[in-house]
């Protein structure tokens, strides 16, 4: 395992997965975070997460994860998921006994806590009986608040073999303040042989569409962590597969922009169309990118397997629609999930 890709459970997202066949060198973060694939449908997003994942050439970490702040402005049906999480004793560890998931065999749960509430000590040992007996491996997810009555209950429950999920949100992964917490997590490593991976969102999610200059390097988007892991201590990296950690709010205004990864130079480029003219997806994003610097730097092959280049050239070719701003984030997912796997 060298790379986490955190995934929210949605259709795009889901997409990229599907159209990428994955080696083991990846392991996926999976976070449903609402009951129902749709809201007025009847397939639950776990037999949906069955369906994708059960058969796929790698393990897989799951989440129903309670860091999600949510507010009036949050879409709908995450609202009523996480608050009944939240409000119900041991609802999400009951979720990981469902008989879809325990059928799995590549399924690793994640015990975790809501780090936006004081840490109750004991939290996780309790999860982690709960689920000990019906799964071999577990995962902890932990977070940089009460991080250390965190580790002394990691110390009494976790078994070797399991892996911990160090997610540092949007924090730098090289400033002085977080490299002072990675001493605690590497030490646990000196008691019982877990993996340590380190999750953190390269691109801000206060970055919107209009700041993006076409064909220039994204400045404010850090993609480093993907050659420092190591250096600092930890055996994995993770982040959002290419695109914003969004806070999963209802939908807005149409902003034209399309965020593309290069691995030559480990960085995004940005590309941009005309505020609330979903037209220009197809009329001014397409046709810059595919004369653009980066779009050069993938070989043909890479474009005509990978989901999301393939189908913007389907878009540029006119064979089909591209004005939809959710399928350009599915297409940046893609391009970015393709090419760790390409290169990693």
């Amino acid at each position: 395992m060298k790379y986490v890709p955190v995934m929210r459970f949605r259709e795009e997202e889901r997409k990229a997965f599907n159209n990428t066949a994955l080696s083991d060198k990846i392991v996926p973060l999976v976070e449903i975070m609402t009951e129902k694939v749709r809201s007025n449908g009847k397939k639950s997003c776990i037999e949906a997460f069955y369906n994708d994942f059960n058969s796929i050439n790698t393990s897989v970490f799951l989440d129903f994860p309670l860091y999600l702040k949510t507010s009036r402005n949050t879409h709908s049906p995450v609202f009523n998921f996480v608050s009944m999480l939240r409000s119900t004793l041991h609802a999400r560890t009951k979720l990981f006994l469902d008989p879809l998931l325990l059928q799995m065999k590549n399924l690793i749960p994640v015990c975790t806590y809501d780090p936006t509430l004081p840490y109750i000590s004991n939290m996780i040992v309790s999860e982690e009986q709960m689920l000990r007996s019906y799964y071999n491996k577990l995962a902890f997810r932990i977070f940089t608040q009460d991080l250390s009555s965190v580790i002394n209950d990691i110390l009494l429950c976790a078994k070797d073999g399991d892996i911990i999920l160090y997610d540092i949100d949007e924090h730098l992964h090289n400033n002085l303040s977080i490299q002072q917490t990675y001493k605690a997590i590497q030490d646990i490593k000196a008691h019982i042989n877990v993996q340590i991976v380190l999750i953190r969102a390269a691109i801000p999610s206060d970055l919107t569409n209009v700041e993006l200059v076409q064909d220039q390097i994204i400045k404010r988007a850090d993609n480093s962590l993907l050659k420092e892991y190591y250096q600092l201590g930890f055996d994995a990296f993770g982040d959002y597969m290419g695109v914003k950690k969004d806070n999963v709010t209802k939908g807005g205004r149409i902003s034209p922009g399309y965020i593309v990864y290069s691995w030559q130079d480990n960085a995004y480029y940005g590309f941009k169309g005309n505020f609330e003219d979903a037209s220009t997806f197809e009329t001014i994003i397409v046709p810059d990118l595919l004369k653009s610097q980066i779009w050069n730097q993938y070989s043909t092959q890479h474009k005509n397997s990978c989901y999301g280049c393939s189908t913007i050239i389907k878009i540029s070719n006119k064979t089909k629609k591209g004005n939809s701003q959710k399928e350009w984030k599915g297409f940046a997912a893609s391009h970015y999930l393709y090419t760790m796997e390409e290169f990693l």
